[in-house]
């Protein structure tokens, strides 16, 4: 083996020995969390054809953040992201697993999934904001698309974690550090306030 694939493979476990030691790994916990997630995944996948423009689209500017209450009048949109968050928060509600334990988890398996579901996240918006958002990309992160996305899916993380016996703020500090970029344009009131109403949905 050369030098530099040496060197990389000594970074890489050294990088895994960190990364669990910060996550303070709970096995249980990080199934339900991956568990959780990808029948969440799935679900918002099987009702992306249940979201219709939202009333207020063409009143809306690339500039204006994403609200609690335009979410919640994007119909069909708000119902399947309170039942994805529903799956999520279901394991560690069997399990009894709450606080910083299910933060942790969905920390990390929120990382491992985020571009998964920013991509079905960028699709339910497109649906419920044809005209906010048309020939943006989600990928662009440049874009009003991209910033709402990850807006959104920080959202829907934290409510799983408020749903499973989390407070607000807490869940939302334990969130925002693990995902990997568009919070910028997100204030964290607002992310609680989206995720609370999802949590609710």
């Amino acid at each position: 083996m050369k030098l530099e694939g040496l060197k990389k493979l000594i970074k890489e476990e050294i990088n895994k020995k960190l990364s669990e030691l910060e996550f303070n790994i709970d096995p249980e916990a990080e199934k339900d969390a991956e568990l959780g997630l990808k029948k969440a995944l799935a679900s918002l996948k099987s009702d992306i054809n249940s979201i219709k423009p939202s009333p207020q689209d063409k009143e809306l500017k690339e500039s204006v953040a994403l609200t609690a209450g335009l979410i919640a009048g994007a119909p069909g949109l708000m119902n399947a992201l309170g039942k994805g968050v529903n799956w999520v928060s279901s394991f560690f509600q069997e399990d009894g697993k709450k606080g910083t334990v299910v933060g942790n988890a969905l920390k990390k398996w929120g990382h491992k999934l985020e571009d998964a579901y920013i991509g079905i996240i960028g699709n339910m918006l497109l649906k419920a904001f044809p005209t906010t958002y048309s020939g943006q990309s989600v990928d662009d992160k440049s874009s009003a698309l991209y910033d709402a996305a990850h807006g959104l899916y920080a959202s829907v993380l934290v409510a799983a974690a408020i749903s499973s016996g989390m407070g607000a703020i807490e869940a939302h500090s334990a969130i925002a550090s693990g995902l990997e970029g568009g919070l910028a344009a997100f204030k964290g009131t607002e992310v609680a306030e989206l995720a609370s109403k999802i949590a609710a949905a």
